[in-house]
């Protein structure tokens, strides 16, 4: 069984499924998919143990957001409906990925593209001018989770390499007539008396680290017949030292584990490896994620952090464009901490001037955004208007910050005084980047640039009141 949905979808469940959608929907007979999924309420949230048998990928250092909200995965579910009829409910979160549930497979996809996406990882990735060679399947197994992950294994691979190939010092023995290092009593005593021009000694050197080499080895080969020698030509480099190191041994779970867990990878020369085998394990362990009869685990799969992926991508986004102010993301603030009640709050993005007190504030939402009063969620609305609050008086405006599905209308979008109160000179905004699954590169590049010019008159215009305000207060 297979099942496809965008992230963040059927939040206000407006698109159940009848009993005759079932079949087509699941590609399997309804009473199977009656049976094997919506038997009884399924809800996978970052809180539930299943998650242990799944691999979470995030784009940035998490605080404690995982560890103090539950956020919904997948949940199944069904419901009466009018007569004896049902009504059969599937919600997905803000993660995407593959789950793998009761022998069906769940494929969460974004919702906004694969430009989107692609630009998003750029800009993780610190590219910032998409003249990259684009990944073309030779394979028809392969699917957009798969490119996510290869992408991240090609680029964090590309600049963990930059300082070598892990290494590590290991004691080495040689027998020869020339010294080498010092010299092996006991191996003398044992094997060179009489003596016959030839000694027995150790050394130490730096030598490669084998598992890490196959690992990265075998993974660059799978991942040349899946996508041809794209991958050779943008690992160039790094791809003939690992060829010239490979052992000759396919590596087993073991060996990718014992790779992962070496006591190099602590050097922080080589820390940057930790996340390359991290992407080579699910590579290399593609084919064994696939649900098989014997399998004993209910669910396991794969997911990604987008709405964490589209806070970094703002971030850098702001920082590039915004030489004056420097930019934070996930920024601590700490409430009330001789209290029983005092709590942590992290605003998403904090822009603060160089050189003056001004400051902006936004939270950023992976969610549905067509200019509609629901596509606000009540917590989201209150918890900026918090941050907003907290910053006062030096804070300029502050806002949300959404992939908007539909042309931004600034009047109805963009209020100069917070609360709609005229007393307030600061204000409240709702803004973000136009896009959509059938836009091009380009004009996602383009509604870039409109988001950040209207971020930038906004500021313009704020800091001109701010500075006529303090020459009033002044005369």
């Amino acid at each position: 069984m297979k099942f496809t949905a965008p992230n963040n979808h059927n939040f206000y469940e407006e698109s159940p499924l009848t009993e005759s959608d079932l079949k087509s929907a699941f590609g399997a007979r309804k009473t199977l998919v009656q049976k094997e999924l919506f038997s009884s309420v399924f809800e996978l949230t970052t809180k539930s143990s299943s998650l242990e048998q799944m691999e979470l990928f995030r784009f940035k250092p998490v605080r404690n957001k995982l560890d103090e909200e539950k956020q919904l995965i997948l949940k199944l579910f069904a419901q009466e409906d009018r007569g004896s009829s049902k009504k059969y409910i599937v919600q997905t979160g803000l993660f995407a990925g593959v789950v793998y549930h009761n022998n069906c497979q769940f494929n969460i996809t974004t919702r906004y593209g694969k430009h989107f996406l692609n630009r998003m990882l750029n800009y993780v990735n610190d590219i910032y001018v998409d003249n990259q060679d684009t990944l073309v399947e030779k394979s028809d197994h392969t699917n957009e989770f798969q490119k996510i992950i290869v992408y991240l294994f090609i680029q964090s691979l590309e600049r963990a390499s930059v300082l070598g190939l892990p290494k590590t010092y290991q004691t080495l023995s040689q027998h020869g007539h020339k010294v080498r290092g010092k010299i092996d009593v006991n191996a003398y005593l044992k094997n060179n008396i009489p003596f016959t021009g030839k000694i027995t000694t150790s050394y130490r050197e730096q030598i490669y680290v084998q598992e890490i080499i196959d690992v990265l080895y075998v993974c660059c080969l799978q991942l040349e017949s899946n996508y041809g020698n794209t991958i050779k030509r943008k690992l160039l480099g790094v791809y003939q030292l690992l060829k010239q190191h490979y052992s000759g041994r396919y590596p087993q779970n073991s060996t990718i584990q014992e790779a992962k867990k070496h006591s190099v990878l602590s050097n922080p020369m080589f820390e940057g490896y930790k996340k390359v085998l991290s992407y080579a394990e699910i590579i290399l362990k593609e084919k064994s994620l696939q649900l098989h009869s014997n399998s004993n685990l209910s669910t396991k799969g794969y997911l990604f952090d987008i709405a964490q992926l589209f806070e970094v991508y703002l971030e850098k986004l702001l920082d590039r464009h915004f030489e004056d102010w420097y930019i934070t993301g996930q920024e601590e603030i700490n409430t009330y901490d001789s209290m029983f009640y005092g709590r942590k709050m992290f605003p998403d993005i904090v822009m603060r001037h160089k050189y003056s007190k001004d400051v902006i504030v936004f939270d950023a939402k992976f969610k549905n955004m067509l200019s509609r009063k629901q596509d606000i969620d009540r917590i989201d609305f209150y918890q900026i208007h918090s941050y907003i609050q907290y910053y006062q008086p030096q804070v300029l405006f502050g806002g949300l910050i959404y992939p908007l599905g539909k042309k931004l209308n600034k009047t109805k979008a963009h209020s100069n005084n917070l609360f709609g109160q005229i007393q307030h000179d600061n204000g409240f905004v709702v803004d973000g980047i136009s896009v959509d699954p059938s836009m091009s590169m380009h004009e996602i590049i383009e509604n870039e640039n409109d988001f950040i010019s209207r971020l930038n008159e906004l500021i313009c215009r704020k800091q001109e009141l701010r500075i006529n305000e303090n020459s009033l207060e002044t005369v």
